[in-house]
């Protein structure tokens, strides 16, 4: 899991953190170390985000609350409405690490190249269709470049006739 997504007093404290806690889809709630149900409390709007709250009132009496919160009452989770989508990122990147790793070794220095070479750290057009358009411009000229320097003019030629 990512270190932001991570990041908690809990954590800081020695305590368990968010990662220790197993969501379970089919009920929508999550499962504390302990094994028992932190069930979806409310629901609230942040900005433009909603997020939503579990907890469960098994704490005061668990084994293990020393190690999972101070609060007297309950550990309490915040998930937001998009996280089932960075936990399914999580698990492809587990799957598939060495095809990533490959990924950058063929991709990544291509981006760094074009940023280098075209002082383009950033887009200067606005919108989808024009970021597209400039983007295809830039990897064109790329293109033609690597392509001078492997073929050479006369090869580029040759390879377009």
């Amino acid at each position: 899991m990512s270190q932001n997504r991570l990041a908690s007093k809990n954590r800081v404290r020695g305590l368990f953190g968010k990662e220790k806690f197993v969501y379970e889809v089919e009920g929508d709630c999550y499962r504390c170390p302990a094994q028992e149900r932190l069930d979806f409390r409310f629901e609230t709007q942040e900005g433009d985000q909603k997020f939503r709250y579990y907890w469960t009132k098994a704490c005061p009496g668990c084994a293990l609350k020393p190690q999972c919160t101070t609060d007297p009452r309950f550990h309490r989770i915040k998930r937001w409405e998009h996280e089932g989508v960075l936990e399914c990122i999580e698990q492809r990147v587990k799957v598939n690490s060495v095809i990533l790793k490959l990924r950058k070794q063929l991709v990544e220095h291509p981006f760094g190249t074009l940023k280098f070479w075209n002082d383009q750290r950033h887009f200067l057009m606005k919108g989808l269709e024009k970021v597209k358009a400039e983007f295809s411009l830039s990897t064109l000229a790329y293109d033609i470049k690597r392509a001078l320097n492997i073929l050479g003019v006369k090869g580029l030629i040759a390879a377009l006739n």
